[in-house]
């Protein structure tokens, strides 16, 4: 059984290769990629693919991008870190996913249930309902502040960008007040408009109003200059450059 796996991050990567290797002795893994571009490169370069198991959340955009882009026709079994909206679609089209961190006994039940499946689940109506519901989502509004024995409240619509410092996470104002948050930036990029916000790379997160300038960087890189007058360069990412030019533009 030729397998691939679309997955950007190496540990989960090799903890869902070692289990696929225990769950399914004959499986060959026949390909990996970390991001939209190389998932369309890699299944339109593969002859044979008999599943293909894909993270939904990359670090250039959602995996769906690929649906819509590559030439392949295989079963599909999907990987989120969140319970959210792209599961629902899952269980009104009845397609197998998994929820990290992956158990052996749900990657059991997953195979158990694409070995039963006889019908070639219908990918372009779970791309639309995914999307449809993702317009629906109720985005984090707000963030709490602790400022000394005081908590205080900050309108997402007022935040510029946030970043990690020194093992923290920081959210800083559109007047460029940086307050200590309580979540990492993970779980932010999951709880805020994807419209209005921008995972640059792995320490910040921008605000689409609090852009003042991009400038080209070295390497078809793009630095972004805040309003707020933050203090840190903000470079996006090289992988992540195509998605940005996007955002910008509106498109999702």
């Amino acid at each position: 059984m030729n397998v691939i796996i679309i997955e950007d991050e190496h540990i989960a990567f090799e903890k869902l290769k070692a289990l696929l290797i225990l769950v399914v002795p004959e499986v060959q893994i026949v390909g990996h990629a970390k991001s939209v571009q190389e998932g369309i490169n890699l299944i339109n370069t593969k002859p044979k693919i008999d599943l293909a198991f894909f993270d939904i959340q990359l670090e250039d955009g959602l995996s769906f991008s690929i649906l819509e882009q590559a030439k392949g026709n295989f079963p599909i079994i999907f990987i989120t870190a969140y319970d959210d909206y792209a599961i629902r679609a899952f269980d009104h089209y009845s397609i197998a996913y998994l929820l990290k961190p992956i158990q052996k006994s749900d990657l059991q039940k997953a195979f158990d249930k694409f070995r039963s499946t006889q019908v070639q689940p219908d990918y372009a109506r779970i791309l639309q309902a995914a999307i449809q519901d993702a317009r629906k989502t109720n985005y984090k509004e707000r963030f709490t502040v602790k400022i000394g024995d005081k908590i205080r409240l900050f309108d997402a619509s007022d935040i510029a960008c946030f970043f990690s410092r020194n093992k923290g996470s920081f959210l800083c104002t559109k007047e460029g007040k940086q307050h200590l948050v309580d979540y990492p930036l993970d779980q932010i990029e999951s709880l805020i408009d994807p419209s209005e916000f921008f995972r640059a790379n792995r320490k910040h997160i921008i605000s689409i109003d609090t852009i003042e300038k991009v400038i080209r960087y070295t390497g078809s890189r793009q630095k972004v200059v805040l309003s707020c007058n933050f203090d840190e360069d903000i470079i996006v990412a090289r992988e992540k450059v195509k998605a940005f030019k996007m955002w910008l533009e509106g498109e999702s």
